[in-house]
């Protein structure tokens, strides 16, 4: 047995022994052929660095768990329709009732954001970003205040005191770290509030909030405003089926008490939270990574290739070393070896690189695009995905011409005897390898032709505005001296003077919300109309809306100064309005209820019909909306005038008035903050920042593909130029013309690229319908992406086979012959 044990030992130690030599011999033989190495390394840095920085994503945002305990558990609880995917916020009637009676949850929570609160003080005011709560948020998400305390179930009811909890940012930002903030009194909104608590440094609810107040809920509150975000968490071995279920059964509860309340085909349902955190990101982020995996596809076809060349020039070596005894699989496991040294030493290099990508792609993503944001780092995961990257790369384009070796035939290639069977059977690989790069560069770049496509089709829409030379902020009047619709109309219809009176605006104009930027839907009904029939787009506007944004008045008339408090009530529709309600029928002199059960309640009559315009996004249809004047704006929906979008037509460049802008408003109220102040044009720039940040991802990487497949057709076309010389050599001897030579060449370099491009366009018909829905207004399949696209990777390749094929033409048949 000990002889046995010491055999096994010797025999380890040998192998030990044999790898160390091996490693050894490899750095050497690498070392030797520096352009090799430095080509190949990079090659792989560019291929292992882009992967690892998608994935690095892809698992910050998809795969990690959420920063929660259990996060498992967390799920989104809401109205459900037709698709299960999509669940929609809850009313407070509906919170309250699923609150009282759930039982498949240990607790739920309503969140409510507020983004247009602002906090002051002596020295400076500051627009917050304000997180409402139900007193059951801690409890849901398993976190409490780093100090001070959580909200009370009495805090959290509609005769609770006024109490807040900071962030760590804003504590640190705005309070510099006083550690005696507990029981200190602030001031939001121009009320005082109590700081009872300051939350954790990392912690983060919807993006960076700077305040948590509680929500307050009425339990016999009678709003049907559906805006309550309810999470929940769900008790210990109780399935999400279990629980839907419940919802279900609650659902059936709810309508039959509440018929009124609930809409047709409307259930109760339940989400993952994760799955609708990153519901909107998740299929781009696949299709990311997806096309870096061509790309380092395509990497290791051209480091193949580049390791087959390098084959054939060691086959003597390799020939020798057979004949001296060295077993077949010694000579495979040397080149794996050295494959794998190149793939280790591009995996470091790539991850630099990923690290410098993720950086990129963080700062090209517009604001809210990638969720979870500040969470994406490159952890152990992303670690393990660049080492395993590695190996599977330095074995993938070391696995062929290690292959090859076991068929290097020792006396003729000791003999030198021209091309081997060996030798053409690597010239075929190396052209298999090329047609495959093509195909895969073709589909990557079809991609993003279709993506081009869609983003110079969203720059031909017509948003229904001009906004041109069109200044735009917000100033949101809170407080006890705005606390009346006839207040604040007082001081809006200042603001609008001064501003219009400023060198360089035309006009001026105000609305609650500007199109493209957010929308604030109502409820609507008809004259002799009972219940409610929908909801539409309320804007409340100033006279001057519609000149400023150049908007046309279809029919009737626009808002006069005779539209007044005390005159009939009047509203303006657009055209989807007017098509969708009164079909066949004119709609000037019709009447209509818009926010009845907010407290408009006025039956106003439609005194014009507008143009369509934007509101969601440049690829959404125009919504229905309807206009009430500023003047006319009813008390019980004094909140929609909480935020006051200005809008100013200017003669010039629109951001030249900014600091006389900024002055007029510390003027009108020193205690008021305004936000948002920049060109309109940036507007409707961002609403397509998404399709932009598309292109330029998939676009970028087409690219690098596009890049690595020339130089991997270059190089197989300089390599067969390398090794026909004295071919070559003879033709020109024997007469051949210049031309002739280079159409031999040409013709083989082509037809690689050709038999690549129609690969590759089968496999684009598939591969593209992925990406069917980032597209907007081109097909899938669309012909002239298909044909353009086409066209120019084969001018790429034809570039990179016309300079080996010239150098050709040039070859001296006597130097050639000689070295024969």
């Amino acid at each position: 047995m000990g002889d046995l044990h010491s055999l096994s030992v010797e025999r380890e130690r040998g192998h030990m022994e044999d790898i160390w030599q091996d490693v050894r011999y490899g750095v050497r033989s690498l070392i030797r052929t520096k352009g090799f190495t430095a080509v190949a390394i990079l090659t792989l840095a560019l291929g292992i660095g882009a992967n690892t920085a998608i994935f690095t994503i892809v698992n910050s945002v998809l795969l990690r768990p959420l920063p929660y305990p259990e996060s498992e558990n967390l799920m989104i609880v809401g109205r459900n329709f037709a698709d299960a995917s999509l669940i929609s916020d809850l009313s407070p009637p509906k919170f309250v009732f699923l609150n009282d009676y759930v039982q498949s949850f240990e607790a739920l929570t309503a969140t409510q954001e507020r983004p247009t609160d602002y906090l002051s003080d002596e020295n400076q005011t500051d627009y917050i970003r304000s997180l409402m709560v139900s007193a059951d948020f801690f409890r849901v998400l398993g976190v409490q205040p780093a100090s001070g305390r959580a909200f009370t179930s009495i805090e959290d009811s509609p005769a609770g005191e006024s109490v807040v909890i900071l962030s760590d940012g804003l504590w640190r930002r705005r309070f510099g770290s006083d550690t005696g903030m507990i029981g200190r009194t602030i001031t939001i909104n121009s009320l005082p509030y109590t700081v009872i608590g300051i939350m954790p440094s990392n912690f983060e609810f919807a993006g960076v909030q700077d305040v948590i107040l509680p929500l307050r809920t009425d339990p016999a509150s009678q709003n049907e405003g559906h805006n309550y975000k309810v999470i929940g968490r769900l008790k210990d071995g109780v399935t999400t089926d279990q629980a839907r279920s419940e919802l279900s059964l609650l659902f059936n509860t709810f309508r039959a008490a509440n018929p009124a309340r609930v809409k047709e085909n409307e259930t109760f349902g339940l989400l993952s939270w994760r799955s609708s955190i990153t519901g909107n990101i998740r299929e781009l982020l696949w299709i990311l990574l997806g096309a870096v995996a061509i790309v380092l596809l395509i990497a290791c076809a051209n480091i193949a290739n580049l390791q087959l060349t390098r084959a054939i020039a060691r086959r003597k070596e390799m020939a020798i070393r057979r004949a001296l005894g060295a077993a077949k699989w010694r000579l495979i496991h040397q080149l794996l070896i050295e494959g794998m040294l190149l793939a280790f030493v591009g995996g470091l290099l790539g991850l630099l690189l990923a690290r410098l990508g993720v950086g990129a792609v963080l700062a090209l993503a517009p604001v809210g695009v990638i969720p979870r944001a500040s969470e994406i780092t490159i952890d152990w995961r992303a670690l393990a995905f660049t080492l395993g990257a590695s190996l599977l790369t330095g074995i993938i384009f070391s696995l062929a011409p290690a292959l090859q070796t076991m068929r290097v035939d020792v006396n003729d290639t000791l003999k030198e005897g021209g091309r081997t069977g060996t030798e053409a059977g690597r010239g075929r690989l190396r052209s298999a390898l090329v047609v495959a790069e093509v195909a895969l560069a073709l589909a990557l770049s079809i991609g993003a032709g279709l993506l081009l496509r869609t983003f110079v089709n969203l720059y031909r829409v017509d948003p229904g505005f001009e906004a041109r030379n069109v200044l735009t902020f917000e100033i949101s009047p809170r407080g006890k001296n705005y606390d009346t619709v006839e207040k604040l109309n007082t001081f809006y219809r200042l603001a609008l003077e001064k501003f219009s009176a400023l060198p360089g605006v035309e006009t001026a104009a105000l609305t609650n919300k500007l199109p493209l930027d957010a929308q604030y839907n109502l409820p609507y009904k008809l004259k002799d109309q009972v219940k409610i029939v929908g909801s539409v787009q309320y804007r409340v506007i100033s006279p001057e809306y519609f000149r400023v944004m150049k908007m046309s008045i279809q029919r009737g008339r626009a808002f006069g100064e005779s539209d007044t408090a005390s005159s009939e009530p009047v509203i303006i529709v657009n055209e989807t309005f007017a098509r969708s309600n009164f079909a066949g029928i004119d709609p000037l002199g019709q009447q209509l209820c818009a926010g009845c059960e907010y407290g408009d309640l006025a039956m106003r009559r439609i005194v014009g019909v507008t143009n369509e315009t934007k509101q969601k996004s440049l690829t959404d249809a125009a919504p229905a909306a309807v206009f009430v004047p500023l003047t006319q704006a009813a008390e019980g929906v004094k909140g929609t005038l909480r935020q006051g979008s200005f809008i100013l037509r200017t003669q010039g460049d629109p951001s030249s008035l900014s600091a006389a802008i900024r002055n007029e408003v510390r003027q009108l109220d020193p205690t008021l903050p305004m936000r948002n102040l920049y060109p309109m044009e940036q507007l409707v720039s961002r609403s397509v920042a998404g399709q932009r940040f598309n292109l330029i991802l998939l676009g970028l990487f087409a690219a690098l593909g596009l890049l690595l497949t020339a130089v991997g057709i270059y190089g197989v076309m300089a390599y067969s130029v390398l090794q026909r010389t004295r071919e070559i050599g003879l033709m020109i001897a024997l007469g051949a013309q210049p031309g002739n030579v280079l159409k031999l060449v040409m013709k083989q370099g082509m037809t690689l690229a050709l038999i690549g491009v129609v690969i590759g366009i089968g496999a684009s018909f598939a591969l593209t319908r992925v990406i069917k829905s980032l597209l907007f207004n081109v097909s899938a399949t669309d012909a002239l992406t298909f044909v353009a696209v086409s066209l120019t990777l084969t001018s790429v390749a034809l570039l990179a086979c016309w300079i080996p094929a010239l150098r050709a033409t040039k070859v001296d048949p006597i130097i050639a012959l000689r070295n024969e």
